[in-house]
């Protein structure tokens, strides 16, 4: 999971990335692993509108982008400062713990694609 070419992974992508490396891991065992993880909070859990769970590596706060094109969920920066979160809570009379926001649109990649290679996908 520490690579840096890819920034949060399904338990598919789990899967594959330990087959790459020679491991076999049955799919309830990698699931098991990666809940284990979240729950010793060395990852976090991202739980998306398409069903799939991602997990990444516990760092600092970012927000996400998912993008509609390939998948890919990428790490953006969080740009809700604090003082944005103090007037919400204060107009809302509510109190905020955490927040996570995800943005949908394209990736690096897939926004560089020309509009013929956008078709073939």
């Amino acid at each position: 999971m520490e690579r840096r070419d890819h920034h949060a992974w399904t338990l598919e992508d789990l899967q594959v990335g330990l087959a790459a490396h020679g491991v076999t891991a049955d799919f309830s065992t990698i699931f098991r692993a990666a809940e284990r993880l979240v729950a010793d909070g060395a990852t976090r859990k991202i739980q998306l509108e398409d069903g799939r769970a991602r997990f990444e590596l516990e760092q600092a706060h970012h927000d996400h982008l998912l993008c509609i094109r390939c998948g890919e969920l990428v790490a953006v920066p969080c740009v809700i400062g604090r003082d944005d979160f103090a007037t919400l809570e204060r107009e809302a009379e509510i109190a905020i713990t955490d927040h996570h926001l995800v943005l949908s649109g394209l990736c690096r990649e897939c926004r560089d694609l020309s509009p013929d290679q956008a078709k073939r996908g």
